[in-house]
């Protein structure tokens, strides 16, 4: 009765504040029936049709709240800097719990809302189908600033019109998952080379684990990201569909092959807390296992990307050494490709995460905004020293443009840490346009949390079942 009870109240609050307009809506690939948004006002130009933008203003509404939020708070202002009296961005935040719900009542009764949004990838099919968001086409028609996706990380780009035939909805900025820290002068110690799958990281952390008298991977169990990232990342490199894409339902236990790719993620997770040589731990808070790492007492520390410098910085300090010998000769990165595939595949090296994604609100009409919109994106997504700087605070650029700058290149932490921490963004998983996603994340954490805590597997199959059950029960709800 009780976990009914739970189900129930999943649904409800999945169906309220994701569907409010009836699942799919209209982003069903056949194209808007009619455009929900309007153009205002006159294009400002010169005598040569290029744009001039006077004291054009747009309200900025991001999702970035975290350690991240200062860093990018100081490019915005860079960016209003460089454009003194042309464009001016007002940024403000909202946490992630809230975001699509209070961004959504903003726009919907026209109160406070953004002109832009940043915000993650997961949330735009939703903001789509209500009508919330529209595409970029006007202001790229009228400004002669376009964004073409060939130019994007395809694994990101493919998200980008949301269903729309020809339509431009999203512009991507970055991805971003846990990311791996790695004690280079324990890794030599041990006479040992960073490991390329899963067989030589389990040799590998054994090794490391008799030698430290402790597990050597440092990782919180106890984290949101856990569920968030790292469960579905285990997931990913073992081979699991996670929800079908015309349906949005989960076959996550009927379907044998996807049943077992799923036993098959818990079992890696779980051989690495309770294996007969346990090399990380279960439900251990984060605070220690930062302490263990940076008192060379972990090989491995698996960590949110926007921690970043804070780790290399902590580190030095701890060790009376310098941020240069740090970064040099004592923390390394390196990624979690591999970690959780229990056999070889092109899966291997899939890492699940989130990607920040740009979207124009409904409620901005004046050409102007639409055009300086452009302007801001492209500068944002497209300059090499402004993606040099987004990644100093975490995250990898999704803009090639960005990537094969000399200016992202030659940067000290992409060398040492990004481009190590993310090897190929064509190995990298978004959770895809679902307007469902927080009932899927809820129900993957709930398998996650059910299943990695306990050493015996014998319920896995329930809890699978538990999970895909609860999950299509609220689709089902909201498409009554």
């Amino acid at each position: 009765m009780k976990k009914k009870l739970i189900c129930i109240i999943l649904a409800l609050t999945c169906a309220l504040t994701l569907a409010a307009c009836g699942g799919r809506g209209s982003g069903n690939g056949n194209g808007p029936s009619g455009e929900w948004w309007e153009t205002t006002g006159t294009l400002n130009t010169d005598e040569n049709g290029k744009v001039v933008f006077e004291d054009v203003e747009i309200r900025l509404t991001s999702v970035v709240t975290g350690e991240d939020e200062e860093p990018l708070r100081q490019m915005v202002s860079l960016f209003n800097a460089e454009h003194n009296g042309e464009i001016n961005v007002i940024i403000d935040t909202v946490g992630q719990a809230s975001f699509e719900t209070s961004v959504a009542q903003r726009i919907t009764n026209n109160s406070n809302a953004p002109d832009l949004i940043m915000s993650h990838q997961k949330g735009h099919q939703s903001f789509a189908d209500n009508r919330l968001i529209q595409p970029f086409d006007e202001g790229m028609e009228a400004s002669g600033i376009t964004f073409d996706m060939n130019d994007y990380a395809p694994g990101l780009a493919q998200y980008t019109s949301l269903g729309f035939e020809d339509r431009l909805f999203g512009v991507p900025v970055d991805a971003q998952s846990l990311i791996v820290f790695y004690n280079k002068d324990i890794l030599n110690d041990l006479g040992e080379t960073l490991p390329e799958n899963r067989q030589e990281l389990i040799a590998l952390c054994e090794k490391a684990a008799a030698e430290l008298k402790t597990e050597p991977i440092a990782w919180s169990t106890s984290l949101d990201f856990f569920t968030l990232y790292l469960f579905p990342t285990a997931l990913a490199q073992n081979g699991a569909t996670f929800y079908d894409s015309q349906t949005y339902k989960a076959d996550w236990y009927s379907n044998e092959t996807n049943r077992a790719a799923f036993k098959n993620a818990i079992n890696s997770i779980r051989e690495m807390i309770y294996g007969d040589t346990p090399i990380a731990r279960h439900a251990e808070p984060e605070s220690n296992n930062l302490t263990r790492f940076l008192n060379n007492q972990a090989l491995f520390y698996v960590a949110a990307p926007w921690t970043l410098n804070n780790v290399i910085n902590a580190y030095a300090a701890q060790n009376k050494i310098s941020r240069d010998t740090a970064i040099s000769d004592y923390v390394g990165g390196t990624s979690l490709a591999g970690w959780f595939a229990m056999s070889e595949s092109e899966n291997a090296n899939k890492i699940f995460g989130d990607s920040h994604f740009f979207a124009v609100s409904r409620t901005c009409t004046d050409i102007n905004k639409k055009a300086a919109i452009c302007e801001f994106v492209r500068w944002f997504t497209q300059t090499g020293s402004v993606g040099a700087d987004w990644a100093e605070a975490g995250h990898i650029s999704a803009s090639k443009i960005v990537t094969a700058s000399e200016d992202y290149v030659a940067n000290e932490l992409v060398t040492n840490y990004i481009n190590n921490f993310y090897p190929s963004l064509d190995d990298f998983v978004c959770i895809g346009n679902t307007p469902f996603y927080s009932a899927w994340t809820s129900s993957i954490s709930s398998l996650a949390v059910s299943t990695t805590s306990t050493s015996d597997g014998s319920g896995d199959d329930t809890y699978i079942k538990t999970a895909q059950d609860t999950l299509n029960n609220t689709i089902d709800f909201a498409n009554m």
